[in-house]
């Protein structure tokens, strides 16, 4: 049961607890001090907006000034390129092998046109349209038939496809292997012969726009196959891959060049190949 006094007591601090809010409220009414402090309030948020609109106009005045930069030195790199590689690698013949899709069509014919202002010439470009390693297997037993394997896995064929791969880059002869010749007519490998001279080196263009690529099912058996057969190799990645492989590369030991869509990754690659072939 609520006591009268209790429940008289209640009700009138209640009521003068209103009253009191009411006047203080009336009071700062009066005097504009809420006012005046909600209008600092936003003069501070609009100063610190104006603030980051400037840094954010200057930041951008300072990127398209960069950019200028950047376009002014590539455009000079493009012109002096000739000039610095011109007869580094004369005499040369080079072969390509672009795996899962590693360098662009335009790319290709950039780096190729490099080689040829520093002397070289170029033996043929092979571009790999799927991995070494048979994914079914089904594709597994008649690789390995072909190979004459008696109990064949996907990495011991994509090993031997390797290998094979290897010895077309760099054989003379316009011979094929049948399991060369099931892959060109597969269309898994497509072959551009340029030259017929035997190589000296060969490049390899790493990195993949493909995300199901992986380097242990075709870039390393690739390189594997080139450095038992002692042909120098050097891989390359372009700076537009999606997906960059270069330190898995590094682990084999492999001269790497990385941004060969610049000039100035194609010169480190035509200073590497120079190194590689004639110790200079």
């Amino acid at each position: 049961m609520i006591n009268l006094r209790y429940h008289i007591t209640s009700t009138v601090a209640i009521f003068f607890a209103l009253g009191l809010g009411i006047f203080l409220g009336s009071i700062i009414v009066k005097d504009d001090t809420l006012i005046r402090h909600q209008q600092s309030l936003i003069d501070g948020i609009e100063s610190e907006f104006t603030l980051i609109r400037r840094d954010r106009e200057a930041l951008y005045t300072r990127l398209v000034a960069t950019e200028s930069l950047l376009e002014d030195s590539m455009a000079f790199g493009e012109m002096a390129l000739p000039k610095l590689i011109f007869g580094k690698l004369a005499g040369r013949c080079i072969a390509v092998v672009v795996p899962g899709r590693g360098l662009s069509y335009d790319e290709i014919r950039m780096m190729t046109n490099a080689l040829q202002n520093a002397g070289a010439s170029i033996s043929q470009v092979v571009h790999m349209r799927k991995r070494l390693e048979p994914v079914s297997s089904e594709d597994t037993g008649e690789l390995g038939a072909l190979y004459g394997l008696s109990k064949a896995s996907p990495g011991i064929v994509g090993q031997r496809l390797a290998d094979s791969i290897a010895a077309l880059v760099i054989c003379e002869d316009g011979s094929h292997s049948p399991a060369i010749d099931l892959l060109l007519y597969s269309e898994y490998l497509q072959i551009d012969p340029v030259d017929t001279a035997r190589c000296d080196a060969v490049i390899i263009a790493g990195g993949s726009e493909d995300p199901a690529h992986a380097p242990l099912h075709t870039d390393i058996p690739l390189i594997k196959a080139f450095q038992r057969l002692a042909i120098p190799a050097v891989i390359i990645e372009s700076g537009n891959v999606d997906f960059s492989f270069i330190s898995e590369y590094r682990l084999l030991g492999i001269p790497t060049v990385e941004q060969v869509d610049t000039p100035m990754g194609r010169l480190s690659l035509i200073e590497e190949l120079a190194v590689i072939m004639d110790g200079d």
